[in-house]
């Protein structure tokens, strides 16, 4: 039932950037903080968050290199969190979070074709709302956008569940080999990368801020 959950606030979430605006609600942060929440781990849930921060603002939510990063932190939620997978108990947790989220990548990057595919043939849904406009009604465009909000739900389940089942099976074989000095690797790099997911996000609020402050200063004129 949590999985099911896990691919539904996806699935909503991921509305935000198709037909609503970039409310940014489907962004890592956001994803990994409600899925950790959802699954009773809120702090491994924030800390896969930030590291998907540290590639989304790398590969922004819209643009010719764009891939869908809330998919990636929300696969690997779901991979890691799930009480069916099959952990040695000498091995650091932090290797199968970093391995989760290394999983996950390749399927958030192969969705981004999936993305192109559906936004060029529900064009067709745009030609109606423009063709109501030019009569003077707004009722082709409010119908064209539910229905293409329902379009992208789907997709984004299908997308989901397919990468889950995948993904999940490579997970379920890799995960009860994380011995030795690989899963002390991994259980490393893990302590570094949400950091680096945290030190992105302040750059880039601090570096946004300080080329803006001068905007909100009130202006002295001429001397």
């Amino acid at each position: 039932m949590t999985g099911l959950l896990s691919a539904l606030l996806y699935g909503v979430l991921s509305i935000d950037h198709f037909a609503l605006g970039p409310f940014l609600l489907s962004r890592p942060l956001v994803l990994g903080a409600l899925l950790g929440t959802l699954w009773g781990r809120p702090a491994e849930g924030l800390a896969l968050g930030l590291l998907g921060e540290s590639l989304w603002v790398v590969v922004p939510p819209a643009g010719p290199s764009q891939w869908d990063t809330g998919l990636a932190v929300a696969l690997a939620c779901v991979w890691a969190f799930s009480p069916g997978v099959a952990v040695p108990g000498d091995s650091p947790r932090g290797a199968f979070l970093a391995t989760a989220f290394l999983a996950s990548v390749p399927f958030a990057v192969v969705a981004r074709p999936v993305d192109i595919w559906l936004r060029r043939n529900t064009r067709v849904l745009a030609d109606y709302a423009r063709a109501g406009f030019n009569h003077g009604v707004s009722g082709p465009f409010w119908r064209g956008l539910v229905f293409s909000m329902v379009l992208w739900g789907f997709k984004s389940l299908v997308v989901f569940f397919v990468a889950e089942t995948l993904g999940g099976a490579l997970c379920g074989a890799v995960f009860p080999r994380l011995t030795g000095p690989l899963a002390e690797g991994l259980d490393q790099a893990w302590r570094l990368w949400p950091a680096l997911g945290a030190a992105t996000l302040w750059h880039l609020f601090f570096g946004r801020l300080g080329k803006n402050w001068k905007s909100w200063c009130p202006s002295r004129g001429p001397a």
